[in-house]
């Protein structure tokens, strides 16, 4: 019998060691996985505000305005909002192709609006940036590993095994940095202030993400307030 004890209890430290081991990667790609989290964005609908005659007018296009201080952030950000409303089925133009670069007089925004044969005008501003400290206390990750040798009502020990220690998450400080953009929709012909919203984008990725999320944010308001189907 001491032949097969050795060989039983030589694959149970194997099968230990195997178990410490696959713990360890496991926690290795969770806290990989969460970092890789932290480098997404999110984004919130802060304010939000429509005129409930907008829900009762028959509107046929929206021409899309960006106001940056870059003719290219215009031209992206303009672009990248008519794909998302033009996948909502709306018929949405990028200020941009119908007028020159530079500053733009609300008399030059209808007058285009008005060429093309749309009846609303969409501008979304961008108010600036925030940062704020965050910090993220260290975790302490643990395994566990079968206690052998007892029966099943061999105590505490027995039954639920020992726990190890397999990683440790240093405490970090991160900053988050808010983006704030405003968004409002014109009536062409009276030209009535009829729906706004106030977007906040926290940031820990690219530029065109952060873009993409507060766009994203801004369209399911549209959405949640009866604007788009």
């Amino acid at each position: 019998m001491g032949g097969i004890q050795s060989f039983f209890f030589a694959q149970i430290g194997t099968s230990m060691k195997s178990t410490k081991k696959l713990a360890s990667t496991l926690v290795t790609v969770l806290l990989t996985s969460l970092m890789l989290a932290g480098c997404g964005t999110s984004s919130d609908i802060t304010y939000s505000y429509v005129d409930p005659v907008l829900k009762k007018l028959d509107l046929t296009g929206v021409m899309i305005v960006g106001v940056a201080q870059k003719e290219s952030a215009r031209v992206s950000f303009e672009d990248a909002f008519v794909t998302a409303l033009s996948r909502k089925g709306v018929r949405a133009v990028a200020s941009h192709t119908l007028l020159s670069e530079g500053k733009l007089t609300a008399e030059q925004l209808v007058l285009a609006a008005e060429a093309a044969s749309l009846d609303t005008v969409l501008i979304t501003r961008y108010m600036g940036e925030a940062a704020q400290d965050v910090y993220h206390p260290g975790t302490i990750y643990y395994g566990v590993t079968p206690a052998y040798g007892r029966g099943y009502y061999g105590g505490f020990g027995g039954y639920y095994g020992h726990a190890y220690e397999v990683a440790y998450q240093q405490p970090v400080w991160t900053s988050n940095v808010t983006h704030t953009v405003v968004s409002d929709l014109y009536i062409v012909e009276t030209k009535g202030h009829v729906w706004q919203a106030v977007s906040d984008t926290i940031q820990a990725g690219s530029n065109e993400r952060a873009r993409d999320d507060a766009i994203k944010s801004l369209v399911g308001d549209l959405k949640d307030q009866g604007l788009l189907n």
